[in-house]
């Protein structure tokens, strides 16, 4: 998290972990989360993101509604250094792209209110862009990863980039 002098986004998470640990921190539809769960949450996909590539300065494009996925998405990111650019969910796949070269996004992020962003051609439009990151909720037909709430691929044209990621968010 770099210099505990300054103030960061996730010094929240100490506090959620001592202070609210059994407290209720997040409702989405009908999932909730105490403060030791959603913290265990974004350590967890911090994790995740680290042993996926991302580092410290790399930018993620995320358009999604807010959500507990969307907050943990922000904390993780943070938490290792990386840069998020909240992406506009009205616009269409092309003023997304715009912005993406704009910003160098190394990862996209995005839910169901962007679901046909996952079938767009995308190719060499975002050169930097390496991963595409899809959030959908267990009940979802957006993407079918079996009980998995998410999933991780490889743009199409990246053929030597394997990285595929499904996790269980149903039990946390």
């Amino acid at each position: 998290m770099g210099n505990f002098s300054e103030a960061h986004i996730c010094q929240c998470l100490s506090r959620l972990a001592t202070q609210k640990r059994h407290s209720l921190v997040t409702t989405t539809g009908g999932r909730q989360k105490t403060g030791q769960q959603f913290v265990e949450s974004v350590l967890s996909l911090t994790r995740g993101l680290l042993q996926l590539g991302l580092r410290n300065g790399d930018v993620v494009a995320i358009s999604a509604f807010n959500s507990h996925w969307y907050l943990e998405w922000i904390l993780a990111v943070a938490f290792i250094g990386g840069i998020v650019a909240p992406l506009n969910y009205r616009w269409s796949f092309e003023e997304a792209i715009i912005a993406m070269v704009a910003i160098r996004s190394k990862m996209l992020v995005n839910d169901e209110s962007c679901y046909f962003w996952h079938s767009a051609p995308q190719g060499d439009a975002v050169p930097s862009l390496r991963w595409h990151v899809t959030l959908s909720s267990p009940s979802s037909n957006v993407i079918n990863c079996g009980n998995a709430c998410g999933a991780i691929s490889p743009l199409r044209t990246y053929g030597n980039m394997i990285a595929t990621l499904c996790w269980n968010l149903i039990s946390q």
